[in-house]
């Protein structure tokens, strides 16, 4: 397996159901891509921005990705990684997961499999794409199914080098998205 790990924060997206960009969302005195990158920064070797989105100043020294033009979504933001570096593991988290903590980070990065290309976690059952972890055979993959028009991240999980394994109880908050105003009331409720 290859030593060298990266992340990745998807801040390319549009918002549509927040109405805003996601990733400047303050939270508890910090945006949520910053308690993204802090995450993922106390795990890896380095933490890039995929995507054009804007992020706070303070953040906007990390290297940027672009999306690869093949596709949309995020895959386009995750294939954009493996073919910036397709030397190394990339552990790809969106933007908005303002739960996430250093823990999951490692936790997934102990779930990597000799022989496999990918770890997506699964929640109750339910496989979680993103914040995920794709060794550098994954491109292979996933060029197939964007070249195919399949962008659902989900049913890779049907490939035998995909490993899917459940979240520990203590961490499945880390996997939070908060996608909608109603989704942030929620969270900044608690």
């Amino acid at each position: 397996m290859n030593p060298t790990v990266l992340g990745g924060v998807l801040v390319g997206g549009s918002s549509r159901r927040m109405g805003r960009p996601k990733q400047l969302l303050e939270i508890g005195g910090a945006t949520m891509v910053e308690r993204v990158v802090s995450a993922l920064a106390a795990e890896v070797d380095e933490v890039f921005l995929i995507g054009a989105g804007p992020v706070p100043a303070d953040i906007d020294r990390l290297s940027r990705v672009s999306d690869d033009d093949g596709c949309e979504g995020p895959m386009a933001g995750i294939l954009g990684g493996l073919h910036a570096r397709d030397d190394a593991c990339w552990i790809v988290s969106p933007c908005d997961l303002p739960l996430l903590r250093a823990a999951a980070v490692r936790w997934l990065l102990g779930q990597r499999r000799h022989g496999a290309c990918a770890v997506l976690p699964a929640l109750n059952g339910f496989v979680e794409p993103l914040f995920a972890l794709y060794e550098p055979g994954a491109r292979t993959l996933l060029e197939r199914a964007a070249a195919a028009g399949e962008l659902a991240l989900h049913r890779m999980a049907a490939n035998e080098r995909v490993v899917t394994v459940e979240v520990p109880a203590d961490l499945q908050e880390c996997w939070f998205n908060a996608n909608t105003p109603h989704d942030l009331a929620a969270l900044l409720a608690v």
